[in-house]
């Protein structure tokens, strides 16, 4: 069985170091906002086998509001950003709970 991608490890580790600081200092939603490149730039084939549902997972309920465009039909926020508007502060939460979770099983399969 392969295990995941040392990229993944790495930046899974800056995202979840930077979420821990705004979730302590209840600016959760906002720094999902501001690190929601790492949605991505992480590509679920980095992850082994058994955790590439979970990012999967993670993606698509990330992305689920999809691209937001104005009236003239040009994209001013993408699917990700868009989406984290859109969540509630709980939803935000549960969101980086799963991102907890999947880090330590990735962190497992590193020692």
């Amino acid at each position: 069985m392969k295990k995941s991608n040392i990229f993944a490890y790495i930046e899974l580790t800056k995202l979840v170091e930077e979420l821990r600081v705004s979730n302590a200092s209840g600016q959760l939603k906002q720094k999902l906002k501001s690190q929601s490149a790492y949605f991505n730039i992480i590509e679920p084939r980095y992850f082994s086998d058994n955790l590439i549902n979970e990012w999967e997972g993670i993606l698509s309920l990330i992305k689920q509001k999809g691209v937001k465009v104005n009236e003239e039909g040009k994209v001013v926020s993408n699917a990700v950003s868009n989406t984290i508007d859109q969540l509630s502060d709980r939803e935000c939460e549960v969101l980086v709970h799963k991102v907890y979770s999947l880090y330590d099983q990735v962190k497992q399969e590193f020692q």
